[in-house]
């Protein structure tokens, strides 16, 4: 029994401890927004076969924080104008098939959530990712 207990405080260390960095190394960023000191950033990883939904974050550089706006699946744009970060959206904001409320507003920004985003079909997005 000491010997599992011991591989299960083990196993629950080294997951606490894993690279932070490495998830970043794995995002593919499709934008990147000033914001009042801080940046929006639009991104998604990409597994072999498989797409993950997008997160759109705000990162803020002063105390290494990041605050997540929105995870989801239909986005089409993320902008910033006018102390308001602008969410368009394919439909209702939804993750996969299940439907996602957004806050209102985060770190002192607005969010406005735009619905009315029409799709052509699919498109090839161009991302990039940072060294």
């Amino acid at each position: 029994m000491k010997k599992y207990l011991i591989l299960f405080f083990s196993l629950i260390f080294f997951i606490g401890c894993k690279d932070k960095e490495i998830d970043k190394k794995n995002r593919l960023y499709l934008k990147e927004i000033s914001a009042n000191g801080k940046t929006i950033e639009w991104f998604y990883y990409s597994l072999i076969g498989d797409v993950t939904a997008d997160y759109v974050l705000l990162y803020d550089p002063l105390n290494n924080k990041n605050d997540t706006i929105v995870n989801s699946t239909n986005i089409k744009n993320v902008s910033f104008s006018n102390n308001e970060i602008i969410l368009s959206f394919y439909g209702k904001p939804k993750i996969y098939q299940n439907s996602i409320s957004l806050k209102k507003n985060i770190a002192g920004l607005n969010i406005k959530v735009d619905t009315t985003a029409v799709s052509s079909g699919p498109t090839v997005r161009k991302f990039y990712q940072k060294k």
